[in-house]
């Protein structure tokens, strides 16, 4: 007889029922904990064999965009976004620094999904950039994980098919929101194509695609809003 974890047979048992689990008191409890107003964080990031740049190293992983969503009590959203030059001669991540700073602003909870990926991202600009600890410790400290409520199973949906990651979350969401239709749809898609315009080695369009990265971070921080909104309304 197999046996299976609390986690486990819930999954098992809404997938045989097809039933749409929702812990509503605990999910309320973690929207009710949010301040605002509230931003949504998502970062790109690339690595490369041979560093490109001073204070790295091999295959670390190199900010070089956020786009940020910020939503405030009355409904109102704002976006903001940043995309680095794709400069060999030019570190993107002082830059980087300074706009998310300012971005960011000095109150409100900061959402990202997946929380260890931003906050050790943060961490590597400390390291490198000293100066800024100040402002990116405070950054850090406003950080909460949309992830949460997926991954510990208070919203499990069949449609999830086990996996807690964003891309299975939104369209059993929001299923009118979709990535199927970017030129550029997956991290590693957009990470691969900044570092060979870097490298210098890119056949495509760069106008074009820097245009693609925009629109693909742009959808990663606009569902989070939309995510937010159906925990919000359980």
């Amino acid at each position: 007889l197999t046996s299976f974890n609390s986690s486990q047979l819930l999954q098992v048992t809404s997938a045989l029922e097809n039933q749409v689990h929702i812990d509503k008191a605990t999910i309320r409890s973690f929207i009710e904990d949010l301040n605002y107003p509230l931003h949504f964080l998502d970062f790109e990031t690339m690595g490369t064999a041979i560093p490109i740049y001073d204070n790295s190293r091999p295959y670390q992983q190199l900010v070089f965009q956020y786009s940020l969503h910020i939503k405030n009590k009355i409904e109102d959203i704002e976006h903001k976004e940043y995309l680095a030059e794709a400069n060999p001669d030019i570190d993107p991540r002082e830059a980087f620094v300074q706009y998310l700073i300012k971005d960011c602003g000095a109150s409100g909870d900061i959402l990202v999904y997946n929380i260890g990926f931003e906050r050790g991202k943060l961490k590597d600009l400390i390291s490198v950039y000293p100066e800024y600890s100040n402002e990116i410790e405070s950054i850090i400290s406003r950080l909460k994980d949309l992830m949460i409520p997926f991954q510990k199973k208070w919203y499990y949906t069949p449609a999830m098919k086990g996996s807690y990651s964003i891309k299975a979350v939104l369209p059993a969401l929001v299923p009118e929101l979709s990535y199927d239709a970017l030129a550029i749809s997956d991290g590693g898609a957009a990470s691969t194509s900044f570092a060979q315009m870097v490298q210098g080695n890119f056949q495509g369009n760069i106008v074009q695609t820097r245009a693609q990265l925009l629109e693909y971070c742009k959808l990663d921080t606009f569902a989070m809003v939309e995510i937010y909104n159906v925990l919000k309304g359980v």
